[in-house]
């Protein structure tokens, strides 16, 4: 007789394929237990599908809000100083701002007028966290020594001009009389104010298009003399009335 006893082995894979079957049985058993669950929670899809969508909204909105629009011309870099409306207007000669240089009544008229353009607190205001924005060291007053002081460009700008206004009715006033003595101060302000205000006109770079003058001193000689045409321009008022919200002073511009 063979010494091997196969039955033995036989029935070793007999017991083998009975441990596969009750592994394929107990994993059946999960499966449909997994399958079961899923049932029971199958109304919450597409609640849960929704809110998953709605938190990968908000979190796409928030970086949106995050990363800074680009800015337009001329706008405050740190965005301290609101979008104001855009208007069309056309440029007219105005009278008002330039007097007869002879009188002292139509030189107080004109100065006048310039004061007015200006806002109560000359377009200065506080920023009290300035050291957390991209901005040069604010200005100190005795005035308001617990504010950290800055001016809005625009109403510098105007100051500039009324200055230039001013200095001009002096200059032509004294030699109408006859007076040839200079104020070395005002001088060094007039020359500070044709600097700044050509680097704030090089600087916005209006674009407009100029044609002929329509004035009578032009009728027969071709040139412009910036009437005319419309330009694209901030309203002015709107910024007026926001610096004046924000003053920290009722003072109005003098010259």
């Amino acid at each position: 007789m063979s010494p091997f006893n196969y039955a033995k082995v036989n029935s070793e894979n007999d017991h083998d394929e009975s441990l596969e079957q009750q592994q394929t049985y107990r994993g059946l058993d999960r499966l449909a237990i997994w399958l079961k669950t899923v049932e029971k929670f199958q109304f919450l899809r597409w609640p849960l599908t929704l809110f998953l969508l709605l938190v990968i909204l908000i979190c796409e909105l928030s970086i949106l809000h995050k990363q800074p629009s680009s800015l337009q011309l001329g706008e405050e870099l740190n965005r301290l100083v609101p979008r104001f409306a855009t208007e069309q207007r056309i440029f007219h000669s105005d009278q008002r701002y330039a007097s007869d240089h002879k009188t002292i009544t139509s030189i107080n008229a004109t100065k006048q007028h310039w004061r007015d353009l200006m806002p109560k607190g000359g377009g200065f205001l506080n920023v009290p966290d300035y050291s957390s924005h991209t901005l040069p060291p604010p200005m100190h007053f005795l005035q308001t020594p617990d504010k950290d002081v800055y001016a809005i460009a625009v109403f510098h700008e105007l100051h500039c001009l009324m200055h230039m206004s001013g200095y001009i009715d002096k200059l032509v006033m004294k030699i109408r009389n006859k007076d040839f003595t200079l104020d070395e101060g005002e001088i060094g302000h007039n020359d500070h104010c044709f600097n700044y205000l050509r680097n704030a006109l090089m600087c916005c770079g209006d674009t407009t298009l100029e044609g002929q003058s329509q004035a009578p001193m032009f009728k027969n000689v071709s040139g412009t003399d910036g009437t005319g045409a419309v330009h694209i321009c901030r309203n002015y008022d709107e910024i007026t009335v926001w610096a004046e919200g924000r003053r920290i002073t009722d003072a109005k511009e003098s010259l």
